[in-house]
This record gives C-alpha cells, sequence and structure tokens, in this order.
C-alpha cells in the first residue's frame, strides 16, 4: 500500500506542476498579446515625441501665467543605453524659467497648478522648506521634473522621455512659429547690433553667410521674407488651447561680461540679473540676455498666439 500511494502522489505532483507550467505559459502569452505596455522600455520614442510635444507645451502655457520669464531649450535627441547591449534614444526638452529672487516656490506651485489635471501635477517641499521639487506624469511614461532651491532664481523643467527603442526616422521639426517680434529688433539694436537694411545678418558681425557654410532659409536657416529681424535659431510649440509658443534665439554681437540690463522698455523691471545677463517680461513676451564664449545671445519667448 505504502509503494502504490507513494505513486499516486507522485503522479499528482507532477500533473500539479504540469498543469501551473501550463496555466503560466497561457497567461503570458495572453499578455503579451492583449496587455499594453507597462514599461517605457517597451514604447519607442516616435510613440514618445508626440506626448512630450504636448507636455512642452503644456509647461509654456502654464509657464506664461505669472510674470516670470521663460525660454524654451531645443528638442533634443540622445543615444542612451536601453540595455547593456541595446541602445536607445531618450528625447527631451527644457523649459528655462526665471524668477524673482524668493519666487521659486510660487513659480513651481503656479506652473503644477497650471498644467493638465491628468497630469497628476505636484510638488514636495524637504530640508526645512529649501529643496523643491516638481512632477508630473504626461502619459506614455513621458515625465515632467524640475529640482530646485527655494534660493534659486533660474529654475528648469525638464519634459523627458526616458530611454527606449529608437525608431529610423524621427520628426524632429517645430511647428511653424510665425515671424519673430520687433522686441527683439529693439533689443538687439540696444546691444548695439542693429538688423542689415536687408534684414539678415551680414558674415562682418560673425554670421556665416550661406556660401561659407551658414544656414540658407532653403536649408531651415532664418528667413526675412515677412519682414522680421533674422534669427539664429527658431524654437516652437503648439500651446493646449491653440496658437503656437515660440522662442527666437539670436546673436546680439560682442558682449561686454559686465554690463548692467540694456534695452529694456522704460518701467519695466528685470525679474533676474547677473553680470552681464538679464532677463525680463513685458506683456506675453520675455527676453532673456546671456553672454556665451564672449557674445551676447538673445532669446525671445512669445506668449502663445494665432
Amino acid at each position: 500500500m505504502t509503494a502504490v500511494t507513494g505513486a499516486v502522489r507522485r503522479r499528482w505532483m507532477i500533473g500539479g506542476v504540469t498543469a501551473w507550467a501550463v496555466l503560466l505559459l497561457g497567461g503570458g502569452l495572453w499578455s503579451v498579446r492583449s496587455d499594453p505596455p507597462t514599461v517605457p522600455e517597451q514604447r519607442d520614442a516616435g510613440q514618445a515625441l508626440p506626448v512630450l510635444r504636448e507636455a512642452a507645451g503644456a509647461v509654456v502655457s502654464a509657464a506664461q501665467g505669472g510674470e516670470w520669464a521663460l525660454r524654451l531649450g531645443a528638442l533634443r535627441v540622445e543615444e542612451c543605453a536601453l540595455t547593456p547591449a541595446w541602445d536607445g534614444a531618450e528625447i527631451s526638452r527644457e523649459v528655462t524659467v526665471y524668477v524673482p529672487e524668493g519666487e521659486a516656490r510660487a513659480a513651481l506651485d503656479g506652473i503644477a497648478a497650471g498644467l493638465p489635471a491628468g497630469y497628476r501635477a505636484g510638488m514636495t517641499v524637504t530640508r526645512g522648506a529649501t529643496r523643491l521639487s516638481l512632477f508630473a506624469d504626461a502619459g506614455e511614461f513621458v515625465g515632467v521634473t524640475a529640482e530646485a532651491s527655494s534660493a534659486d532664481q533660474v529654475l528648469r523643467i525638464l519634459i523627458s522621455s526616458g530611454c527606449r527603442p529608437g525608431v529610423e526616422r524621427l520628426d524632429r521639426a517645430d511647428p511653424a512659429s510665425g515671424p519673430a517680434p520687433e522686441l527683439l529688433t529693439e533689443t538687439l539694436a540696444a546691444l548695439g547690433k542693429p538688423s542689415p537694411a536687408d534684414g539678415n545678418p551680414s558674415p562682418a558681425d560673425g554670421n556665416p553667410s550661406p556660401a561659407d557654410g551658414g544656414p540658407s532659409p532653403a536649408d531651415g536657416g532664418p528667413s526675412t521674407a515677412d519682414g522680421g529681424p533674422s534669427t539664429g535659431e527658431t524654437r516652437a510649440v503648439a500651446c493646449p488651447d491653440g496658437g503656437t509658443a515660440a522662442t527666437f534665439v539670436a546673436d546680439g554681437g560682442a558682449a561686454q561680461p559686465d554690463s548692467e540690463p540694456l534695452g529694456m522698455p522704460e518701467g519695466t523691471l528685470p525679474v533676474w540679473v547677473e553680470p552681464g545677463a538679464w532677463a525680463y517680461r513685458i506683456g506675453s513676451e520675455s527676453v532673456v540676455v546671456t553672454t556665451e564664449g564672449g557674445r551676447w545671445q538673445v532669446s525671445l519667448t512669445t506668449g502663445c498666439r494665432q
């Protein structure tokens, strides 16, 4: 009886293990076919890009809600290590917000409140209210984050896809920006670099012509057919409620490293000032002047406009 009972138990154990293995295999196959991906590594860069574009537009729109100055960064696509043997791509874009002294927390709170409700944006305050963290989920594993000190005046908000599979062709083109505002021309003139008569920067001012390897309008370089000032780079995002916000970046000529703010409209106060750099807001337009390699760099960011 003992030998028979042992054989029966072994058969039951083998049968039970086999049935469990079949259930696991079947469940795994069903999950692969039916469940949506649960980690960013299963969503490629092409699927993340539209969501990231929308999130960047939402951040810019939210940052327009205060009297802060802002600047939209370029869209970046960088290689990353998805696994030790598999390279991927990470897409990101940064929105830099310039705030008056002591307003870092109010600015991040305001931006978090201005983001879409579905992002579930929030703020955490730690280290005796001196460390600020903003976080939001734009969907498709695209995150919106910022880390700052309560004393910071320059806040960098990062919109990132995280590392994920790349795609062969990724459309990096921004939406049409429209013409640069006249305030850009006025700022350049105040810095001592008026636009040439035809609106295009000349090689004598340090800007290469197409013949010298500089960009032409046909190659995506700046055009002045609309009568606006020429810019070295234009970045744009679509706003959640319609319209487009854009940052126009232009070379302002040789810088004066210790200069105080120049060219601000009368009655306007800067929100941020450092030697040779400043930022201010007038209406819906932000102007940021910095020094890069001994030259002024002027960035003018519009509000959302049709």
